[in-house]
């Protein structure tokens, strides 16, 4: 019974230390070589919405009070790369990160279809620095953004697959930006 005991002890011991070394900037999902994607790293705290914006997440750190988007925004990250007319993303909400909040996508992903008249916009560089753009030119980044980092081309970057909506009064999305972050 006594190696046994000690087996589970290592391997609990191992488990911890590997969940240890997976935190860090470089893993937060918005740096390094992958071209900024979050589904590199999964935080290991549990993560408010921006309806809770009054609630501190578990092991938040020093970040304060989470964002808290205008009414009718709402922030997400695509499952896929969009397809013409749609978009499958999870809803993304605020995770404090020792370089400030930062969103992830989290759940199911959703089903949206865009509106006739949708207006798009892509990161240009940091803070609101924003480019209108035809709908069809953002789908193509951020499939590009999701499948081939290397063919976007400046003054646009891959900058955490974080995109702001808004919804129609029929559910479809009449407004999207790209949500820059270093």
């Amino acid at each position: 019974m006594r190696p046994t005991q000690r087996l589970i002890s290592t391997f609990a011991l191992v488990a911890t230390l590997g969940g240890l070394a997976a935190c860090g900037p470089e893993d937060a999902g918005y740096g390094g070589g992958s071209g900024g994607s979050s589904a590199t790293a999964e935080p290991s705290h549990k993560p408010t919405s921006s309806d809770d914006a009054g609630a501190k997440p578990e092991g938040s750190g020093d970040c304060g009070t989470p964002p808290k988007l205008p009414a009718g925004h709402r922030r997400v990250e695509p499952a896929v790369p969009p397809a013409k007319g749609s978009l499958s993303a999870k809803d993304a909400v605020p995770v404090c990160t020792p370089n400030d909040w930062i969103y992830h996508g989290r759940g199911k992903a959703k089903y949206y279809l865009f509106a006739q008249d949708v207006k798009a916009e892509l990161a240009t560089g940091s803070g609101a620095s924003a480019k209108s753009v035809p709908v069809g030119e953002l789908w193509m980044h951020a499939g590009d953004c999701m499948t081939n980092p290397g063919a976007v081309k400046a003054p646009y970057s891959c900058s955490g697959n974080i995109y702001d909506i808004t919804l129609d009064s029929h559910g479809e999305i009449n407004y999207i930006k790209e949500i820059w972050h270093p």
